[in-house]
């Protein structure tokens, strides 16, 4: 195993963790829908995420933040 497939192995940990937190709808919007989830430049576009989502930018942001708690807890120290 080289270790492109242990960090892909890792991230697939993380993205598991986030769905047993009960956010798998927003991981499956933001890996089915690029194109209407993040800008050309590969950054977020929230209100193309709410949209697909039928979140309010509220919802939207708390969600990402306990996301972020999280991944925070999984990859620190």
């Amino acid at each position: 195993m080289g270790k492109n497939m242990i960090e892909i192995l890792e991230q697939q940990e993380l993205i598991q963790k986030i769905i047993d937190a009960g956010y798998g709808e927003l991981v499956d919007v933001f890996l089915s829908n690029e194109s209407q989830v993040y800008t050309k430049k590969g950054r977020l576009n929230k209100s193309g995420a709410c949209r697909v989502l039928g979140y309010k930018t509220k919802q939207l942001e708390d969600a990402l933040e306990a996301c972020r708690n999280i991944l925070s807890k999984e990859t620190s120290p």
